[in-house]
């Protein structure tokens, strides 16, 4: 059996989670169990989904009306509730799938997984399938941990009386810039990936760590600093501040901390360079991976320098603690999330000041993007520059980026927060946020019912993102990645005013497309650049329609209460018109009329999750078709 569970009902990942918990928080240990069954809860539905989609090694679906079955390879049948194919579909706690031959009632994912496996030809479970089952199980477990944060959290901010999470977070930061709405609600995403079945593992992080660097647990983390070399340092600008200069612009305490230091060292830090390093990097991998930097002074640790950091969504960037405005730090980690290690890639830390400034330049020009579009630049990224005697990877592991600030962006009685925050819970009322937001709409001028609040928002929301972002794709070939974590929106009393859009790691972009428009094609490295048009579509298409809008319709649906064809029609409608602009110009028509069939057609590429999770190169992603929401709107 790949799942095992103890004499408690709890996985080895579970215990440790919950031992972490009691030592750390003794008073908290008893709302670990229902967070635990809302966790396998959730593990189960996303990895029922996705057994469905991707249908691997032979899994067949046999669709009913009130249930559908998985038939495994071997035969054997599974059965589960209708809905749970569907995406963002409500998982209850207590969920639970049931083996037709037996009735055995399955609620946890790796059991559910341990099932396929057993059904494989010849009874074959490769090193992949174990593993997925063990990120499954690692990743309930995290879960878990994380939902008794989130509660932790609210119980801590709640106050009497207090109005919603709007109104709330609008009169906090109205009292000082030391407060981030957008960090407070990045933190409140704490069920991760909407669809991945491994949404929440923290591979090479332990219990122990996540409650002292996660952002479901920790307000604030303090970064480290290492000053680098020159020699040994390579620096990517947008403007003339590079990373130094920033840290001491933004944080001068660090700054003067590692002056100091290396002074103090027989060092003389106007050859040096600053970079800010996660406290988990510069704890675990540091002083192993660059002994040898480390003991002939190319790289030096600061130990009195620190950066108030507040850890966001995708835990390696921070905002700042001492000040909203200040740049957003992205830090490597080597730790896995979802598919990959997420440390800075060289490439990335080249290309993304370069790429950040052609886009901030095509929406200055770009008449039809409507000013209510924003590219945050990536003001400048340093990393490390090794040497032959350096381990591969020394590069990547020893890297940031520094980010323009969403709040920077944002005036004043307005709220930034992440698209993937439209579909959480409110970090001060439990319910969802949607709910506080929509009771602002339907209050706001011409009061509207509540299903007219919600097709009035996603009005809004698209009018911001969808023009901007096709434009960018069909006339341009400049196609951005914008799933729920990428894309900021900027609210004022209630609806959409504007879309920021963050992080340029993995988009692609058309040389010739840009060309065409008189745009110099930049030095671009590694897979950013690509003339692959189908490529270029489904990098954005596919986080644009499903893991962007897609849950956000789904979330209005509910919390709306309107029906989700009606809302889709919104979506098809801000589509159509989108591109009939964009045929208006001869020397794109053509691209965009192409980019609209597949737009439009009946099918929508989506990640293939199961079958990235299992390969041997989980950055080349696969892709299943879907049914296409917008197939029959308009």
């Amino acid at each position: 059996m790949v799942l095992c569970r103890g004499d408690d009902g709890c996985t080895p990942a579970e215990r440790d989670a919950l031992g972490a918990l009691g030592a750390a928080h003794p008073d908290l240990a008893a709302t670990f169990g229902p967070a635990l069954r809302q966790a396998r809860a959730v593990g189960l539905g996303k990895l029922w989904g996705a057994l469905a989609r991707d249908r691997l090694g032979g899994i067949t679906v046999v669709r009913g009306e009130c249930h559908t079955t998985l038939r495994l390879p071997d035969g054997t049948g599974v059965r589960g509730p209708s809905r749970l194919t569907e995406m963002f579909a409500e998982y209850p706690p207590g969920l639970s799938v049931t083996l037709s031959r037996d009735g055995h009632a399955i609620d946890h994912p790796a059991a559910l997984l341990d099932a396929v496996i057993r059904s494989l030809p010849g009874g074959a479970c490769s090193t992949q399938w174990r593993q997925l089952s063990d990120e499954v199980a690692s990743s309930v477990a995290n879960h878990a941990l994380a939902l008794v944060g989130e509660s932790w959290r609210r119980e801590r901010r709640h106050e009497p009386g207090s109005p919603g999470a709007l109104a709330w977070a609008r009169r906090r930061s109205a009292a000082g810039m030391e407060f981030s709405p957008l960090a407070v609600f990045e933190q409140a995403v704490v069920d991760g990936h909407p669809l991945h079945p491994c949404a929440r593992i923290r591979g090479g992080m332990t219990p122990d760590d996540l409650l002292a660097h996660a952002p479901e647990w920790a307000d604030e983390v303090a970064l480290g600093v290492v000053a680098v070399e020159r020699t040994a340092y390579r620096e990517v600008r947008l403007a003339k501040q590079g990373m130094t200069c920033l840290v001491e612009r933004w944080h001068p305490l660090a700054a003067i901390a590692a002056s100091a230091h290396l002074r103090s060292i027989g060092r003389d830090p106007s050859d040096y360079e600053l970079l800010p390093v996660h406290p988990w990097q510069l704890r675990r991998t540091v002083p192993e991976r660059y002994e040898t930097a480390l003991g002939d002074g190319r790289i030096v640790v600061v130990p009195r320098a620190a950066i108030p950091g507040r850890p966001l969504l995708s835990l390696r960037t921070f905002a700042s603690g001492a000040d909203r405005r200040g740049p957003h730090w992205k830090t490597s980690v080597d730790i896995r999330l979802t598919t990959a290690v997420r440390v800075v890639s060289p490439e990335a830390a080249r290309n993304g000041p370069v790429i950040s400034g052609v886009v901030a330049e095509i929406c200055r020009r770009d008449k039809g993007l409507g000013g209510r579009f924003h590219a945050l630049p990536e003001l400048a990224s340093g990393s490390y520059r090794p040497s032959a005697d350096d381990p591969p990877g020394a590069a990547a592991s020893l890297a940031a980026i520094a980010r323009d600030s969403p709040e920077r962006h944002v005036a004043a009685g307005e709220l930034a927060l992440p698209a993937a925050a439209l579909a959480t819970r409110s970090p001060l009322t439990g319910r969802p946020l949607l709910a506080d937001v929509l009771e602002e709409v339907e209050l706001g001028p011409g009061r509207r019912s509540l299903a007219d609040a919600a097709a009035c928002f996603l009005d809004a929301y698209c009018a911001c993102s969808l023009p901007p972002l096709l434009t960018l794709l069909s006339g341009w070939g400049v196609a951005l990645e914008p799933h729920g974590e990428n894309v900021v929106v900027v609210l004022r009393r209630g609806l959409p005013v504007s879309v920021l859009y963050r992080d340029f790691g993995g988009i692609r972009v058309s040389r010739s497309r840009l060309a065409r428009r008189g745009v110099a094609p930049p030095p671009l490295s590694g897979a950013v650049p690509t003339e692959d048009e189908e490529g270029l579509r489904a990098k954005c298409l596919f986080p644009l329609l499903v893991t962007n809008l897609g849950q956000v319709v789904a979330a209005l649906s509910c919390a709306g209460a309107c029906d989700a064809g009606r809302l889709w029609e919104i979506v098809g409608r801000h589509c159509r018109g989108a591109h009939a602009e964009l045929q208006r110009e001869t020397a794109i028509r053509a691209q965009a009329s192409r980019d609209e069939e597949a737009l439009f057609g009946p099918t929508l590429p989506v990640k293939s999750m199961l079958r990235i999770q299992l390969s041997a190169t989980p950055h080349v992603p696969q892709w299943v078709d879907v049914p296409n929401p917008l197939h029959r709107t308009g």
